[in-house]
Protein backbone atom coordinates (compact mmCIF):
# COMPACT_ATOMS: atom_id res chain seq x y z
CA UNK A 1 0.00 0.00 0.00
CA UNK A 2 2.82 2.38 0.92
CA UNK A 3 4.55 1.63 -2.39
CA UNK A 4 1.33 2.38 -4.28
CA UNK A 5 0.95 5.75 -2.52
CA UNK A 6 4.56 6.67 -3.29
CA UNK A 7 4.05 5.70 -6.93
CA UNK A 8 0.90 7.83 -7.20
CA UNK A 9 2.64 10.83 -5.58
CA UNK A 10 5.57 10.51 -7.98
CA UNK A 11 3.24 10.38 -10.99
CA UNK A 12 1.40 13.49 -9.76
CA UNK A 13 4.66 15.41 -9.41
CA UNK A 14 5.68 14.40 -12.93
CA UNK A 15 2.35 15.58 -14.34
CA UNK A 16 2.62 18.96 -12.59
CA UNK A 17 6.20 19.49 -13.74
CA UNK A 18 5.18 18.69 -17.31
CA UNK A 19 2.75 21.64 -17.49
CA UNK A 20 4.45 24.44 -19.51
CA UNK A 21 5.06 27.80 -17.85
CA UNK A 22 2.95 29.50 -20.54
CA UNK A 23 -0.15 27.91 -19.02
CA UNK A 24 0.07 30.45 -16.19
CA UNK A 25 -1.04 34.06 -16.17
CA UNK A 26 1.17 36.92 -17.35
CA UNK A 27 0.64 40.44 -15.99
CA UNK A 28 1.54 43.08 -18.57
CA UNK A 29 3.21 46.36 -17.66
CA UNK A 30 1.01 49.42 -17.51
CA UNK A 31 -0.93 51.46 -17.79
CA UNK A 32 1.91 53.46 -19.29
CA UNK A 33 1.07 56.00 -20.39
CA UNK A 34 -2.40 56.86 -19.12
CA UNK A 35 -3.15 60.18 -20.81
CA UNK A 36 -5.93 62.55 -21.79
CA UNK A 37 -6.77 62.47 -25.49
CA UNK A 38 -8.87 65.60 -25.02
CA UNK A 39 -8.74 68.71 -22.88
CA UNK A 40 -10.69 68.05 -19.63
CA UNK A 41 -10.82 71.69 -18.60
CA UNK A 42 -14.21 72.39 -17.05
CA UNK A 43 -14.85 68.91 -15.63
CA UNK A 44 -15.52 68.94 -11.89
CA UNK A 45 -12.44 67.88 -9.94
CA UNK A 46 -10.05 68.31 -12.86
CA UNK A 47 -7.95 71.46 -12.99
CA UNK A 48 -4.64 72.46 -14.55
CA UNK A 49 -4.81 69.45 -16.85
CA UNK A 50 -4.58 69.56 -20.64
CA UNK A 51 -4.73 67.26 -23.60
CA UNK A 52 -1.72 64.93 -23.48
CA UNK A 53 -1.33 65.17 -19.68
CA UNK A 54 -1.43 62.15 -17.37
CA UNK A 55 -4.78 60.95 -16.01
CA UNK A 56 -4.14 61.55 -12.32
CA UNK A 57 -5.29 58.79 -9.96
CA UNK A 58 -6.01 56.28 -12.69
CA UNK A 59 -4.88 52.65 -12.53
CA UNK A 60 -5.32 49.35 -14.29
CA UNK A 61 -4.17 45.81 -14.92
CA UNK A 62 -3.92 43.51 -17.93
CA UNK A 63 -3.58 39.78 -17.35
CA UNK A 64 -3.12 37.19 -20.09
CA UNK A 65 -3.17 33.40 -20.14
CA UNK A 66 -3.67 30.77 -22.84
CA UNK A 67 -7.42 31.29 -22.80
CA UNK A 68 -7.42 35.04 -23.31
CA UNK A 69 -7.01 38.35 -21.51
CA UNK A 70 -8.72 40.38 -18.79
CA UNK A 71 -8.07 44.12 -18.85
CA UNK A 72 -9.26 46.34 -16.01
CA UNK A 73 -9.04 50.14 -15.99
CA UNK A 74 -10.05 52.53 -13.24
CA UNK A 75 -10.62 55.85 -15.02
CA UNK A 76 -10.75 59.13 -13.11
CA UNK A 77 -11.83 62.66 -13.95
CA UNK A 78 -14.84 61.62 -16.00
CA UNK A 79 -18.02 63.65 -16.27
CA UNK A 80 -20.83 62.54 -13.95
CA UNK A 81 -24.01 61.55 -15.74
CA UNK A 82 -22.18 60.99 -19.03
CA UNK A 83 -22.05 57.73 -20.97
CA UNK A 84 -18.71 56.10 -21.80
CA UNK A 85 -17.45 53.07 -23.68
CA UNK A 86 -14.16 51.18 -23.41
CA UNK A 87 -12.49 50.03 -26.65
CA UNK A 88 -9.63 47.54 -26.76
CA UNK A 89 -7.06 47.95 -29.52
CA UNK A 90 -5.21 44.63 -29.39
CA UNK A 91 -1.88 43.66 -30.92
CA UNK A 92 -1.29 39.92 -30.56
CA UNK A 93 2.51 40.18 -30.81
CA UNK A 94 4.12 43.57 -30.23
CA UNK A 95 7.34 42.28 -31.77
CA UNK A 96 5.58 42.19 -35.15
CA UNK A 97 4.86 45.94 -35.01
CA UNK A 98 7.17 48.20 -37.02
CA UNK A 99 8.48 51.00 -34.79
CA UNK A 100 5.82 50.57 -32.12
CA UNK A 101 2.25 49.35 -32.41
CA UNK A 102 -0.27 51.75 -33.98
CA UNK A 103 -3.12 51.93 -36.47
CA UNK A 104 -0.92 50.92 -39.38
CA UNK A 105 -0.49 47.49 -37.77
CA UNK A 106 -4.21 46.67 -37.58
CA UNK A 107 -5.44 43.60 -39.42
CA UNK A 108 -4.44 39.95 -39.26
CA UNK A 109 -3.92 39.19 -35.58
CA UNK A 110 -4.53 42.82 -34.53
CA UNK A 111 -7.84 44.63 -34.23
CA UNK A 112 -10.26 46.71 -32.17
CA UNK A 113 -13.12 45.36 -30.09
CA UNK A 114 -15.74 46.61 -27.64
CA UNK A 115 -14.76 46.13 -24.01
CA UNK A 116 -17.39 47.67 -21.71
CA UNK A 117 -19.62 50.67 -21.17
CA UNK A 118 -21.46 52.55 -18.43
CA UNK A 119 -22.90 55.84 -17.23
CA UNK A 120 -20.55 57.49 -14.72
CA UNK A 121 -21.77 58.36 -11.23
CA UNK A 122 -21.17 61.38 -9.04
CA UNK A 123 -17.55 60.55 -8.14
CA UNK A 124 -16.37 60.93 -11.72
CA UNK A 125 -14.55 57.59 -11.38
CA UNK A 126 -15.45 54.41 -13.23
CA UNK A 127 -14.01 50.91 -13.51
CA UNK A 128 -14.16 49.22 -16.90
CA UNK A 129 -13.39 45.52 -17.39
CA UNK A 130 -12.88 43.86 -20.78
CA UNK A 131 -12.42 40.15 -21.43
CA UNK A 132 -10.99 38.84 -24.69
CA UNK A 133 -11.09 35.16 -25.61
CA UNK A 134 -8.26 33.59 -27.57
CA UNK A 135 -9.34 33.36 -31.20
CA UNK A 136 -12.06 36.03 -30.94
CA UNK A 137 -12.51 38.61 -33.71
CA UNK A 138 -12.53 42.37 -33.18
CA UNK A 139 -16.03 43.83 -33.31
CA UNK A 140 -14.91 47.31 -34.45
CA UNK A 141 -11.89 46.49 -36.64
CA UNK A 142 -11.61 42.81 -37.62
CA UNK A 143 -8.53 40.97 -36.44
CA UNK A 144 -8.22 37.57 -34.77
CA UNK A 145 -6.87 37.88 -31.23
CA UNK A 146 -4.09 35.46 -30.25
CA UNK A 147 -3.47 35.35 -26.49
CA UNK A 148 0.17 35.47 -25.43
CA UNK A 149 2.76 37.15 -23.24
CA UNK A 150 3.77 39.48 -26.11
CA UNK A 151 0.29 41.02 -26.30
CA UNK A 152 -0.06 44.79 -26.28
CA UNK A 153 -3.31 46.62 -25.53
CA UNK A 154 -4.26 50.24 -26.17
CA UNK A 155 -7.40 51.03 -24.17
CA UNK A 156 -9.47 53.99 -25.35
CA UNK A 157 -12.16 55.47 -23.12
CA UNK A 158 -14.72 57.15 -25.35
CA UNK A 159 -17.29 59.73 -24.25
CA UNK A 160 -20.81 59.70 -25.66
CA UNK A 161 -21.79 62.88 -23.84
CA UNK A 162 -24.67 63.24 -21.35
CA UNK A 163 -26.98 60.25 -21.18
CA UNK A 164 -29.90 60.62 -23.57
CA UNK A 165 -33.27 59.19 -22.44
CA UNK A 166 -34.18 56.21 -24.59
CA UNK A 167 -30.67 55.92 -26.05
CA UNK A 168 -28.54 54.92 -23.05
CA UNK A 169 -28.13 51.32 -24.21
CA UNK A 170 -26.74 52.49 -27.55
CA UNK A 171 -24.51 55.03 -25.82
CA UNK A 172 -22.81 52.41 -23.65
CA UNK A 173 -22.57 49.63 -26.25
CA UNK A 174 -21.98 51.18 -29.68
CA UNK A 175 -19.08 53.20 -31.07
CA UNK A 176 -21.46 55.74 -32.57
CA UNK A 177 -24.19 55.39 -29.93
CA UNK A 178 -25.91 58.74 -29.41
CA UNK A 179 -23.35 60.54 -31.60
CA UNK A 180 -24.67 63.36 -33.77
CA UNK A 181 -21.31 65.15 -33.64
CA UNK A 182 -18.14 63.04 -33.49
CA UNK A 183 -14.86 64.62 -32.38
CA UNK A 184 -11.58 63.97 -34.15
CA UNK A 185 -9.33 61.23 -32.81
CA UNK A 186 -7.04 62.59 -30.11
CA UNK A 187 -3.43 63.59 -30.81
CA UNK A 188 -0.31 61.52 -30.11
CA UNK A 189 0.85 61.47 -26.46
CA UNK A 190 3.40 64.26 -26.90
CA UNK A 191 0.85 66.72 -28.25
CA UNK A 192 -1.25 69.20 -26.30
CA UNK A 193 -4.08 71.41 -27.39
CA UNK A 194 -7.68 72.34 -26.79
CA UNK A 195 -9.62 69.42 -28.26
CA UNK A 196 -12.58 69.57 -25.83
CA UNK A 197 -14.23 66.79 -23.90
CA UNK A 198 -17.76 66.20 -25.27
CA UNK A 199 -20.16 68.30 -23.21
CA UNK A 200 -23.55 68.37 -24.96
CA UNK A 201 -26.00 65.60 -25.88
CA UNK A 202 -24.99 64.09 -29.23
CA UNK A 203 -21.31 64.98 -28.87
CA UNK A 204 -18.82 62.09 -28.82
CA UNK A 205 -15.04 61.72 -28.75
CA UNK A 206 -12.13 59.68 -27.43
CA UNK A 207 -11.02 61.11 -24.08
CA UNK A 208 -8.46 58.81 -22.41
CA UNK A 209 -5.77 56.32 -23.46
CA UNK A 210 -4.21 53.49 -21.42
CA UNK A 211 -1.41 51.28 -22.76
CA UNK A 212 -0.39 47.83 -21.48
CA UNK A 213 2.55 45.92 -22.95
Amino acid sequence: MRRLLLLLMTMALLIVSAVPASAGTTSLDGPSPAIWLSDPDGIDGVSGTEQGHAVVGSSGTAKVNNNGATIKVKATGLEKGHAYTMWVVFFSDQNDCDGGCNGADLGGANGITYGAGKVVGGSGNATFVARLSDGSTGSRVPGVYEAGSNNEFHIVIRSHGPKIPGMVSEQIHEFGGGCAVDGEVGPPPEATGDFPVPALPGECGDVQLYIFS
